[in-house]
């Protein structure tokens, strides 16, 4: 339907611009007589003007389909990478490196002879790391103050070295072993070999500042004393 409709506006507007171009153009002819009476009457009738047919064509047209507004754009915010996690901060004071001893100090005394760093030199020292979570080092204490009993009046010391932090629990454990050696909380040599985080550590440093033993048994460290101690005093290459 709206096809015939357009075909008959196009029509009528074809047959209308005929008229008005013989009106125009060619009015002293007959056929532009004619032009210019049929022209005269519709304009005086129905007030068709040349306007008139543009604003009908206009009417007919299909509206124009505007284009979908683009959707904004959404501004990326750059990613930033994560950031590397600082390590832990070591609340302990950093060690002296011109000191070969460290944790000499009242705060971390628990029993025993407070030391300094003077009573060791020429001394041969067996330093006994242990941890009151670690039962088997806890079981090893009276053996460790038999080796000391043993050897104390030599030119010897055991320094007992605890290690996890102060707490009741190894003052508990220091006294049920009935400790007379000196004992601190995490002492001993400034370069020391790492444990691991196992436990017992004994190692053991001759009257020159040698390192003659590192390991776990107590038997091995107090044979390394034995044979240390007659050495005291000599020269000898170190």
């Amino acid at each position: 339907m709206k096809r015939l409709l357009a075909a008959l506006f196009v029509l009528a507007a074809v047959l209308a611009g005929a008229v008005w171009a013989l009106a125009a153009f060619w009015p002293d002819t007959k056929a532009g007589g004619y032009a210019v009476l049929v022209r005269d009457v519709a304009v005086e009738s129905y007030g068709v003007t040349k306007d008139y047919w543009v604003e009908q064509w206009h009417k007919m047209r299909p509206p124009k389909e505007e284009p979908p507004a683009a959707a904004p754009v959404k501004e990326e915010k750059e990613i930033e990478p994560p950031k590397e996690p600082e390590p832990p901060k070591d609340p302990r004071p950093a060690a002296d490196p011109s000191k070969p001893w460290k944790g000499l100090v009242g705060a971390n005394w628990y029993c025993g002879k407070k030391l300094t760093e003077k009573a060791l030199d020429g001394k041969i020292v067996m330093v006994y790391a242990f941890s009151e979570a670690d039962e088997d080092s806890v079981a090893l204490l009276p053996r460790i103050e038999n080796v000391w009993s043993a050897y104390r009046t030599k030119p010897f010391i055991v320094l007992g070295s605890h290690r996890g932090g102060r707490s009741a629990k190894a003052e508990a454990a220091i006294r049920k072993a009935k400790v007379t050696f000196p004992v601190y909380e995490d002492a001993g040599r400034t370069k020391e070999p790492g444990s691991g985080g196992r436990y017992p550590l004994i190692y053991v440093v001759d009257d020159t500042g040698r390192m003659i033993y590192r390991g776990r048994s107590d038997l091995d460290a107090t044979e390394a004393v034995v044979t240390a101690i007659p050495e005291v005093g000599k020269k000898r290459k170190r």
